[in-house]
């Protein structure tokens, strides 16, 4: 038996994490993975000449249509371009809720197509993987992006240039950059969360935004968290979409006050993230965030975390 015929026999599996897009001024633009929060998805071929989703964990109301799920769809999407006609069978485990902010459907999309392109021995290079799993994310956005699939792919820091040309770019970002997001347990569909903003922007808002993009790369690669403070400031999204996070002014308020460089909306929302310089500041920005939403009675997943610079993986 081939070494290539030994792992078709076998059950794949990997991990596709979690990531956060936006990154306050960069809308549809900017994206960094998160490590550990994620999904899982195992693979093996079938004998059916089907896609079949055995099973779904984590997460309730779930399509389990092939067609309807992003994992299947982006796998199909791969399996189509080489033409493979054997069934594939999947399992799927979720530990990033949908409609959290954090990047669900792409991490979904992303292992299905990573997954599956590990069953049929990597005929595709890493980046490569990028247009299936953005088959799986169009399904769920109704828009083709890959401000979240790239991170949770690729992993660390991507900068979209284009998503038309699929123009993605890694850059740097300091050693010591830490990040507290606090999870509320509320549902906003980014279908819904994009509608909110119309389709124009005033030429005034345009140049700020314009030159907090600008500045917010060139303190990331400079390692300047003076200067990535000045530049995490949203024009766009952020005072249409915080109407809908409770508690969002007071605990942007509370963090700064904490010694966050810079907070600001993860996505679509309701998660709320900061930066932070160093560990001791990210601990004291977390409990600057539980004293606001324990006041509030508002029930909160935190997490406390460094970018994950690896991206998807085989477990």
């Amino acid at each position: 038996m081939t070494k290539k015929q030994t792992m078709t026999n076998n059950k794949i599996k990997v991990f596709a994490p979690a990531s956060i897009a936006n990154v306050s001024c960069g809308f549809d633009v900017f994206g960094f993975a998160i490590p550990k929060l994620g999904d899982f998805v195992e693979v093996w071929f079938n004998d059916t000449g089907k896609l079949i989703i055995e099973s779904i964990t984590g997460a309730e109301g779930l399509p389990t249509e092939p067609e309807l799920n992003v994992t299947t769809v982006a796998a199909k999407a791969l399996l189509d371009a080489v033409g493979e006609k054997r069934g594939v069978s999947f399992s799927i485990q979720k530990t990033v809720m949908p409609g959290s902010g954090l990047g669900s459907s792409s991490s979904a999309a992303v292992a299905g197509a990573f997954a599956v392109n590990e069953l049929l021995g990597n005929p595709f290079t890493r980046k490569e993987l990028l247009p299936f799993a953005g088959a799986g994310e169009q399904l769920a956005s109704n828009q083709l992006h890959f401000d979240n699939v790239a991170p949770s792919l690729l992993g660390g820091f991507s900068v979209i240039r284009s998503n038309k040309e699929m123009d993605v770019l890694s850059i740097s970002y300091p050693d010591d950059l830490w990040i507290v997001a606090a999870h509320q347990q509320v549902e906003i569909k980014t279908k819904q969360a994009k509608r909110m903003l119309g389709q124009t922007m005033p030429i005034s808002n345009a140049v700020i935004q314009f030159g907090n993009v600008a500045g917010l790369v060139l303190a990331l690669t400079s390692h300047n968290y003076d200067l990535l403070g000045r530049s995490m400031v949203d024009m766009l999204a952020e005072p249409k979409r915080s109407t809908l996070i409770p508690q969002y002014d007071e605990a942007k308020k509370a963090t700064l006050a904490a010694g966050a460089i810079g907070t600001n909306i993860a996505g679509s929302g309701p998660t709320i993230f900061s930066f932070c310089k160093g560990k001791e500041s990210a601990q004291k920005v977390l409990q600057a965030y539980k004293k606001v939403f324990q006041h509030a009675n508002i029930k909160v997943n935190y997490y406390q975390f460094q970018i994950n610079p690896q991206g998807a993986i085989r477990v």
